[in-house]
């Protein structure tokens, strides 16, 4: 939208206060001052008159304002420059002077006064004045919406205003009911319904005084003038002429008197005169002839317009009979003499010019009769000819007498009053062109109300909402797009020789049968051969051939084929220029004229290409100005009073786009200023102070003025170089334009003075609430801290207490033993030593016996061991006792605890917090002291379960997870929108199935609390409803427990009831990023991820369509880190049923999120730790350079996951730096005191040292024992992603019927239940679903096109083509389905690891024409004409950034065979070896080049050409491109710029070599003496006449059309040389090559992605590029571009206006 002073965007619905407070006359700024007495009207009506001050823009609130202020009586909206009209089907008191008066009086009527036609085309008129810029009001809506009515009230203001009183006034006002009688006629859905369009602009002067006026019109309804539908009329002035005749015009057209005119013409459609409903007509024929009386160009017209339209109605009554098949007569001859007469031309030459048809049989015509249709239809031609003329010549003489030359005018305000989308029983070739000129018209909006709105606050740095809508470009390019758009098609398909209606269709269906826009036929019942179903913005609308049209009408209809072809016959152009009526000569004369000029007749005249022309200029002339819209809603279908249809009108709403422009209006800034209107005008006024205050800056001091003016800060926004204002807040800013600066200067000095003293006061209250808010913040953290130091030191207290107790028991254990131990070993000291003395004493006794000596050795050995034994007894005795003290110390302790509990005021399982619980370290985002998932627990309470056996473990753990193998995972409770704001504790009673049974739900080991992980679908824990996923188990019974083995035991020793004590806590987020994922398209798409402490993933589209939506992280079963081609990371998230594909902008980011989620999946796992320890891991040195070897604890896991911490705490809290997957590891010892293990996995490399050759074995055996779990191994959770009501569609006899159906989405399928099924089975299972679509056969997800769109729909199409349509009951329902499909069902095409991506191959065409080649065998003609292609494949190359070439010939029957690729025959040159030239003697063949290839039999392929300079191009370009494939450095696509490209219509004109005479050829010494010269041409212009202007040049490589057709024989003949080329749809690029000679190359291509290039045309220097001398029909814009060259061919381009032409030429003239 254009920068404005005065903006024209919506105001608040209020009158503003003015700046200027003393009554207007107390000061120089009383005539225009904004402080004016109130104006007649103003009632504004309930409900909000501005939509964009709705508290809430949904589409109900929108809906409920409007019907509220329609029942009130007040049918004008506003938002913006968007005004809402509803028509009310009466009259009302909105148009009177008085109203008129005060809108032209108010200086701001789109703020001082209630939302009006007039106040829209005030704010045109003043902002054309203002901003020196035209403007132009778009009036659009539905069939019977108010439309024409509409155009009226804005005609009348704006000639009031302009030239009130004036004649040319009247004249502008009198167009109207001229052009309703003409143009206007009676439809089911509207009495005085518009079958024409009309652009209609009011020139002005810069005063702004009307000058003139031009009308512009578009497409008439012809068939409407021969046949109408039931309960449809004619134009209205039919019916008015008819009856409204005077009796001396009666009897001059030969009317019976006394007869009712009216009821005898059967054009007019009525069996009685009584069905016309004069009332509804626009005008009655007395007014009619006044208002041709006003129009001086046809006052003095108006009997011979009225001797035409009798002429119209008496052909109407013409009928026919007729036996045969080719005896037409005419049934009455008084009809076609009533005609005769009135047309003056002859009766006999009028019947015979009907009833026969002239046929050319060689240099004869003879006359031939017709058939009784044939000859209905030529009636029906001349009906439809006759007054579409007319309509046209009526149409130039009010432009002749509005128009008026001169300098003086210098802008225009057009408003647009254009048919109105429409949807029929039966739909043709009108209701296509009206509805594509809806299309092209809400494009139009959509562009300026969002795109533009877009672009100019992303330009100035203005945040900008994104805003969903419909975009309807593919619906027109469905329709117009070169070269499969519906017109196009339609074009071709009349110019084909066996054109058909039928054939038409199923070339649509055909070729858009995978768009979104074109819905398949068999919704309606239909084969493609009968017709095709356009999917408009407002609706689907069934477009059918003439005969199902007859079918169902009962009433001749005319095809698609005749009515695109305006083309009137010669003999009928004729006679109409020869009639004697001035009239009917002016009408048809232009029209012989040209017919006569032309060089051939005209066979073929496009009405849809004229229309898309036409249309195409008007959307040029609307871009051109300032756009005002006024939408008009039609409340209900039956055309009455005061009854609202809220269905009807919010579909209107929804899909003409209102909803979404008050939203744009609420979010964005309409109103825009630029700094210097408001900076230039008043800075330089201003007081030193308010300078210095804002200083030279522009932006500063409109900031100042908007801040004194009372604007809230959030109402507006600084851009680059304008002041941005919301809707409403820039009123300041109007009543400042329009005062005196002597008097707007003090006031805006006492304004910023006044808000400076605000300043101040807001400094000093808001310091002093800031005060009180940090002396209450400060008291609250000293009550917090000394409550936490209380419970710290009581926690101190019970820790020290707890350690001191331990200690003592320990210390007094170790002492009894002590003691224990002395005492034992001073005994047996003892012993030993009264054992020594009586051995001493044994042996003093040496003088006993020997015999005696070995008894005491045997007693002294006994006593020993007795002896040893008693100590034994004595050391067990006393490990007893102090035990038994231990004991009785655990007791006293357990005690003493339990009376500190009791004393606490925590209870564990009670509803308060526990101590602990309350100093647990919260759960914050990733960075903070957040604890991690603990899978390292385990092992660190190992005493608690050594006496379970590890298959014990795994069989317990699984009873009680039992819901992840025995039912389904419900992942709907595990969302975040059951997260609470604070701690919560309470009691679950869950009764189980069975007793021993299981919980059905599944728990982990988080942050080393048992958690619920996954909650099984209708299990006992589901049933009873209460959990959620990420729920804390406090205990079981009543009794605490702190793991998985607590919990598993208590549940299996509990009762089949059983109580868990649950501790629920708020969901934080811990990682949060922007990243970007791979949709199912392929595209990658922004989203905001976030992971949050419940172990979920929340996500939010960024782009369009938003959505929002959760993936459930424990689905997860591995990731890959895997790199894309072009060496980006990509993180691959595989679970059961999808791989998902995310990438971040850096690569701590993404590696961050591959830590966080391992860490996820490893809890699910419940892995073991293998080992731990010290380790040293390199790293890239702080400096910057180099590397150095940083302390780690690492901790190895059962998976083969590998992670190190910063130290030992952190790992049981489980706050991992970094991990990696061991897939390879080699140890290595580089000296004595370093020792290194190298690990290795796809995407890293860790190196690790320690010093000890010992721990580095160890941890290699620990490393290569270690293996990654298998990912496929895995049980893959079927989880229930939604489920929800929508509607389905359903076939029936009378059509396409919405039924409502109940959905159960899952990670493997989606369910489909019908309604009953669900009601039956509403607390038992559903049972088996009517229909199911498994996740693996979908493809894509997307929203609906056309009015679906509006009504939530979603689009799942899958893997076989097949199409699954459902609507969802909201837009909320509708994101979240649709973001659940797109992101966990729908699979991600996902390459292997180390393949590379598929690159589309680019084949150029280098050259193309025609050789002579020598037959290879000898029963064959010696040479034949071929049509030789010389192609060159570019594909990927082995290595990055590299590119393989490869050239093949191409040789083809003729250009025909070529251009659909019929039997080609392709030599690769690739294996050819040699290429040379030679000289022959055969005509046309002189010039010859030999090309070597090994694969032909004779090894030896010889082409010629009696061209030199082309026969060596071919040589050059053949000899360049043999021998192997060409690899060089580049990218496919190579170094071309293309500079301009479109889809356009394309034509060759061959260039044709200049002939030799014979005696040219007898002087040349290659022609045979016995060749007889009369062989050598037949076709051979005089040398003088053939010689062209330029000589062939060497460097032309462009493709050439087809001069000749067949083979030839020696001197064989130019047999196809006067075959004319014709037009073709191409692809047409500009190309900019700095390696060619040129510069810049014209190409073909077969579509957009250019990868097929079908021709080439090089233009060199001294291109020349110029429109057609004489332009050719149907192809008025084409323009001729010769190049520079010798021997070029020469192309006719024809784009599609006037305009595209002139910038097609500009470009490549300059630029040449």
């Amino acid at each position: 939208a254009p920068c404005l002073w005065r903006s024209t965007a919506a105001r608040k619905p209020r009158r503003a206060p003015p700046l200027c407070q003393d009554p207007p006359s107390a000061h120089s700024c009383a005539p225009g001052c904004s402080a004016m007495p109130k104006a007649a009207y103003e009632d504004w009506g309930p409900g909000c008159s501005e939509l964009s001050s709705l508290k809430s823009a949904t589409d109900k609130a929108l809906l409920d304002n409007t019907e509220e202020r329609y029942k009130a009586g007040n049918i004008y909206t506003r938002s913006g420059r968007l005004l809402l009209a509803v028509n009310p089907y009466k009259k009302l008191p909105l148009y009177t002077d008085e109203t008129l008066q005060a809108y032209k009086s108010s200086l701001a009527p789109q703020v001082e006064l209630p939302p009006h036609v007039y106040a829209v085309a005030a704010s045109a008129h003043s902002g054309m004045l203002q901003n020196s810029m035209s403007q132009s009001v778009i009036i659009s809506g539905e069939s019977g919406a108010g439309k024409t009515e509409t155009a009226k009230i804005l005609l009348e203001y704006l000639a009031e205003v302009s030239c009130s009183g004036s004649d040319l006034h009247k004249r502008v006002l009198k167009t109207n009911p001229i052009m309703e009688s003409f143009g206007c006629a009676k439809t089911v859905w509207n009495n005085n319904s518009s079958r024409f369009g009309k652009f209609l602009t009011l020139q002005f002067s810069a005063s702004g005084r009307m000058q003139g006026a031009f009308m512009k019109t578009y497409l008439l309804e012809k068939s409407r003038i021969t046949s109408q539908l039931p309960g449809e009329q004619n134009y209205h002035v039919l019916y008015t002429v008819a009856k409204g005749l005077s009796s001396a015009q009666r009897t001059e057209f030969g009317l019976p008197k006394g007869s009712d005119a009216v009821e005898s013409f059967k054009l007019l459609n009525l069996k009685k005169a009584g069905d016309v409903k004069w009332a509804d007509f626009p005008c009655d024929f007395k007014e009619l002839t006044e208002a041709f009386a006003v129009i001086p160009s046809l006052n003095d017209k108006q009997s011979s317009c009225w001797r035409v339209i009798m002429a119209v109605l008496y052909l109407g009554n013409l009928s026919f009979t007729g036996q045969g098949e080719d005896d037409a007569k005419v049934k009455d001859p008084a009809v076609v003499a009533a005609v005769a007469r009135l047309l003056s031309c002859e009766t006999a030459q009028l019947e015979k010019a009907i009833c026969t048809q002239n046929m050319k049989a060689g240099l004869d015509w003879i006359s031939k009769p017709n058939t009784v249709a044939y000859a209905s239809d030529v009636k029906n031609a001349l009906t439809k000819a006759l007054y579409s003329r007319l309509f046209d010549y009526i149409v130039e003489m009010v432009n002749v007498s509005l128009e008026k030359s001169g300098d003086e005018m210098r802008y225009f305000i057009g408003a647009v009053d254009i048919f109105g989308f429409e949807c029929f029983p039966t739909n043709s070739l009108e209701q296509l062109c009206i509805n594509f000129a809806n299309e092209k018209l809400q494009q139009f909006f959509l562009t300026q109300v969002f795109k533009e709105e877009e672009v100019l606050h992303v330009k100035e740095g203005v945040p900008w909402k994104e805003v969903e809508y419909q975009d309807n470009t593919p619906c027109i390019e469905l329709m117009e797009k070169p070269p499969n758009g519906i017109f196009r098609l339609l074009d071709s398909q009349c110019k084909a020789p066996k054109a058909s209606e039928e054939a038409l269709c199923e070339q649509v269906n055909e070729t858009h049968k995978k768009g979104g826009f074109l819905a398949p036929t068999r919704l309606k019942r239909m084969r493609d051969g009968e017709g095709f179903i356009v999917r408009h913005y407002a609706g689907d609308v069934v477009y059918e051939t003439s005969t199902v049209i007859g079918k169902a009408t009962k009433v001749s209809e005319v095809s698609l084929l005749e009515k695109n072809n305006d083309t009137l016959q010669e003999d009928w152009l004729e006679q109409l220029a020869g009639s004697e009526v001035p009239l009917l000569k002016s009408l048809f004369s232009p029209g012989w004229e040209a017919a006569l000029k032309a060089k051939k007749s005209a066979s073929f005249s496009s009405v849809g290409k004229r229309f898309v022309n036409d249309l195409n200029s008007l959307l040029d002339e609307l871009k051109a100005s300032k756009a005002h819209f006024v939408r008009c809603i039609k409340p209900n279908s039956k055309q009455v009073k005061k009854e609202f249809e809220p269905a009807m009108v919010l579909d209107q709403l929804r899909c003409s786009g209102v909803v979404e422009a008050v939203r744009v209006m609420t979010e964005a800034y309409p109103t825009r200023i630029p700094y210097e209107v408001i900076h230039g005008r008043y800075a330089p006024l201003m007081g030193k102070e308010v300078l210095d205050a804002t200083g030279d800056e522009p932006a500063a001091f409109c900031e100042a003025i908007a801040i004194a003016c009372d604007v809230a800060p959030g109402d507006f926004a600084l851009g680059l170089t304008k002041l941005f204002l919301k809707v409403g807040c820039g009123v300041f800013l109007e009543d400042l334009a329009s005062m005196d600066t002597a008097v707007v200067v003090p006031l805006l000095v006492a304004k910023i003075a006044e808000s400076k003293r605000k300043k101040g006061a807001e400094k000093v209250i808001g310091n002093a609430v800031y005060g009180w808010f940090l002396r209450k913040r400060y008291k609250e953290k000293r009550a917090a801290a000394a409550l936490a130091q209380h419970r710290m030191r009581t926690l101190k207290a019970r820790r020290e207490y707890q350690k001191w107790s331990k200690e003592r028991q320990e210390r007094l254990k170790r002492e009894a033993a002590e003691r224990t131990k002395k005492e034992a070993e001073e005994k047996a000291m003892r012993e030993a030593e009264a054992e020594a003395r009586r051995k001493a004493e044994a042996e003093a006794s040496a003088n006993k016996k020997k015999a005696d000596e070995k008894a005491v050795a045997a007693a002294v050995a006994k006593a020993k061991a007795e002896a040893e034994a008693r100590v034994a007894a004595e050391m067990a005795e006393a490990e007893a006792r102090v035990a038994a003290e231990m004991a009785e110390n655990e007791a006293r302790n357990a005690a003493k605890q339990k009376l500190d509990r009791k004393r606490s005021d925590s209870n564990v399982f009670g509803s308060q917090p526990m101590v602990e619980a309350t100093l647990a370290s919260p759960r914050g985002r990733a960075g903070s002291t957040t604890r991690r998932p603990s899978f390292f627990d385990a092992a660190s309470n190992a005493n608690l379960t050594e006496a379970l056996t590890e298959a014990q473990k795994e069989k317990e753990a699984e009873k009680v997870a039992g819901g992840g193998i025995d039912g389904t995972m419900s992942l709907e409770k595990a969302s975040s929108n059951h997260a609470v704001k604070k701690e919560e504790y309470f009691d679950v009673l869950i009764i189980r199935d069975v007793g021993k049974g299981t919980l059905g739900i599944a728990v982990d080991l988080w942050d080393g609390e048992v958690t619920v992980g996954a909650i099984t679908t209708g299990g006992p824990a589901d049933r009873e409803g209460t959990l959620v996923q990420g729920d804390v188990i406090k205990g079981v019974d009543g009794c605490p427990c702190n793991t998985i083995e607590e919990v598993t035991g208590m549940v299996q020793k509990a009762p089949k009831d059983i109580r868990l004590s649950i501790c629920r806590r708020p969901v934080s987020v811990v990682l949060e990023s922007m990243i970007r994922m791979r949709m199912p398209s392929g595209e990658w798409e922004p989203f905001a991820f976030r992971l949050l402490s419940n172990r979920n993933i929340e996500f939010e589209k960024l782009s369009p369509p938003v959505y929002a939506g959760e993936i459930h992280a424990r689905l997860a079963q591995s990731l890959k880190l895997v790199e894309e081609r072009g060496g980006d990371k990509v993180l691959e998230i595989v679970t059961g049923h999808k791989h998902f594909q995310i990438k971040c902008e850096t690569m701590l980011e993404l590696e961050t999120w591959q830590l966080r989620l391992q860490e996820v999946i490893m809890l699910q796992e419940k892995v073991a730790n293998v080992a731990h320890g010290w380790l040293l891991k390199e790293e890239p040195a702080q400096s910057g350079s180099g590397t150095q070897f940083k302390h780690y604890w690492f901790v190895l896991f059962s998976n083969g996951i590998l992670m190190y911490f910063a130290d030992m705490q952190r790992a049981v809290l489980g706050q991992a730096l970094g991990f990696i997957p061991v897939e390879n590891c080699v140890e290595e010892t580089r000296n004595a005191s370093m020792h290194t293990i190298s690990i290795k996995c796809s995407f890293k490399t860790w190196l690790l040292a320690t010093k000890s050759k010992e721990s580095m074995l160890q941890w290699a055996a620990s490393l290569k024992v270690a293996a990654p779990s298998d990912a496929s191994a895995k049980p893959a959770i079927d989880a229930v992603l939604a489920q929800g009501w929508c509607d389905l569609p359903r076939d029936t006899p009378e059509g396409e019927v919405w039924a409502r159906h109940w959905f159960v989405l899952k990670s493997s399928a989606l369910q489909i239940y019908p309604e009953e099924q669900k009601k039956a089975a509403a607390k038992g299972p559903l049972g088996e679903p009517s229909a199911s679509l498994q996740s693996t056969a979908m493809k894509t997800a997307t929203r609906a096109q056309g009015a679906d769109f509006y009504k939530w729909g979603i689009v799942v199409e899958t893997t076989d083509g097949t199409l699954l349509r459902m609507r969802a009951t909201g837009q909320s329902e509708m994101r979240h389905l649709l973001s659940t499909l797109n992101v966990n069902c729908i699979p991600t095409e996902v390459a292997a690891p180390g393949t590379r991506e598929a690159v589309a191959t680019l084949t150029e065409q280098l050259k193309a024409g025609y050789l002579y080649k020598r037959a290879e065998t000898r029963k064959a003609k010696p040479w034949g004409q071929r049509w030789f292609v010389l192609e060159v494949m570019t594909d990927a190359g082995p290595e990055e950034g590299t590119v393989v070439r490869t050239g093949q010939l191409t040789y083809f029957n003729n250009s025909k065979d070529a251009a659909i690729k019929k039997s080609p025959t392709v030599i690769h040159l690739k294996d050819a070896t040699k290429v040379q030239t030679a000289l022959g003697k055969t005509h046309k063949t002189e010039h010859r080049v030999l090309l070597s290839t090994p694969d032909r039999e004779s090894g030896l392929m010889e082409l010629g050409h009696g061209d030199k300079e082309v026969a060596d191009d071919w040589a050059k370009l053949l000899l360049f491109w043999i021998g192997p494939p060409k690899v060089a450095q580049g990218s496919i696509g190579g170094e071309a710029k293309v500079v301009r490209s479109a889809w356009m219509e394309v034509k060759w004109e061959a260039h044709r070599a200049a002939e030799l005479t014979d005696d040219d050829l007898a002087r040349s010494e290659t022609i045979s003496k016995s060749s007889p010269s009369f062989a050598r041409s037949f076709f051979r212009k005089k040398k003088e006449e053939a010689e062209p202007a330029t000589k062939p040049s060497r460097a032309s490589v462009e493709a050439s059309p087809p001069p000749l057709g067949a083979d030839g024989t020696e001197g064989a003949e130019d047999a196809g040389a006067d075959e004319e080329q014709t037009f073709a749809w191409a692809y047409v690029a500009l190309l900019s090559e700095p390696g060619s000679g040129g510069g810049l190359t014209l190409r073909q291509y077969t579509d957009e992605a250019m990868t097929t290039e079908v021709g080439r045309l090089q233009l060199g220097y001294r291109v020349q590029a110029a429109v057609l001398d004489d332009p050719i029909e149907d192809y008025e814009t084409a323009f001729r571009v010769v190049p520079d060259g010798k021997a070029s061919d020469t192309w006719l381009l024809c784009p599609g206006s006037d305009a595209a032409s002139a910038d097609w030429i500009a470009t490549i003239m300059p630029s040449a």
